[in-house]
């Protein structure tokens, strides 16, 4: 860490552990939960050593078991978002099989820098665009949230098959005339659930979260760039009662404009994003408090389905089973 205000490459290594536990078997860690998994099997990253420069910002753990081995990678949000994170895992196994890799772009600079606003100019576009107030008092709120942990807490992973996937898409086609990605169905599916779960009032105001892969979409920003290329954007405002399909098209609407390559509509989000960090506005482009909420009415998804976390292969074989990201920092 540089000066508390960025991160620079020393080449000064990260911390690689290497632990035999002869006596487990990967069927082990299928028995318990996946924080448990997560503690034991990594190098925790120390933030407030990291801020002071001491640390490395990326630590990799091997735990060598009786019938495989686990390998546990933390990295701080800082330095990559998780397309650069899981790009790097599965570049590392094309490097252990000897494969050629296209080389990454670690040039920070290759965003592009948007005009400045005033301070007035900032706060009435970030509010045309729909973002929200976010007082202290609100985030005082969600103080017991994180005391008591239950931020923290996590389901098991669960498997939605292909064939149901295809379903959800020919229904919504079917009550609505579009045909949607699986993203947008998935995302759809979920979001109706969660309001469900809360048995939420028919009329009650809800809306739904989706993180952008800016890569591509942003000029200058390349595929292969590596950093924190990710920003998020939000529907409308629309009823718990709500259809899925009603709701998939919402998604639809709200993500195609984001989706060109390049696109206009990112580059002015991403120009509000700065514009309100530069003068530290107390807005956010969704409605955060309501996302913790005991009876949330927000939605956050964060779609990893397109990055190669199954296929890393480092010579023997892809990975068994993976422990889905921890977006903890």
């Amino acid at each position: 860490m540089k000066e508390a205000s960025g991160i620079t490459l020393t080449n000064e290594g990260v911390p690689f552990t290497v632990v035999d536990k002869p006596g487990w078997q990967l069927k082990d860690l299928h028995q318990r939960d996946d924080v448990t998994n997560i503690n034991e099997m990594t190098t925790g990253i120390k933030p407030a050593r990291l801020i002071k420069g001491l640390d490395s910002p990326l630590t990799v753990k091997l735990t060598r078991l009786k019938d495989g081995s686990v390998l546990g990678m933390q990295c701080t949000h800082a330095c990559m978002d998780g397309d650069s994170f899981y790009t790097m895992a599965y570049k590392w196994g094309q490097i252990c099989r000897n494969q050629e890799i296209g080389k990454p772009v670690l040039d920070q600079s290759r965003f592009p820098v948007p005009g400045e606003l005033a301070k007035e100019e900032a706060e009435k576009a970030a509010r045309e665009s729909g973002w929200v107030n976010v007082s202290l008092l609100s985030f005082a709120k969600l103080l017991p949230h994180y005391i008591f942990g239950t931020l923290k807490m996590r389901s098991r992973g669960f498997h939605i098959p292909s064939d149901l996937i295809e379903r959800l898409k020919q229904e919504i086609a079917g009550e609505t005339g579009i045909r949607c990605s699986a993203n947008v169905a998935l995302s759809a599916l979920i979001t109706k659930e969660c309001f469900n779960l809360y048995n939420h009032a028919e009329d009650t105001t809800c809306s739904q979260v989706t993180v952008i892969n800016c890569r591509e979409r942003l000029p200058g920003v390349p595929s292969t760039f590596v950093g924190n290329a990710s920003t998020t954007i939000t529907t409308t405002a629309f009823k718990a009662g709500a259809s899925m399909a009603e709701i998939a098209v919402m998604i639809d609407q709200t993500l195609d404009p984001v989706s060109q390559k390049p696109s206009a509509r990112l580059q002015e989000l991403f120009a509000i994003n700065l514009n309100v960090m530069k003068h530290r506005l107390p807005y956010a482009p969704f409605d955060v408090p309501a996302m913790h909420a005991k009876r949330p009415t927000v939605a956050y998804i964060n779609n990893f389905s397109k990055l190669p976390i199954y296929d890393l292969d480092f010579g023997s074989g892809k990975p068994q089973f993976v422990i889905p990201h921890d977006l903890s920092d």
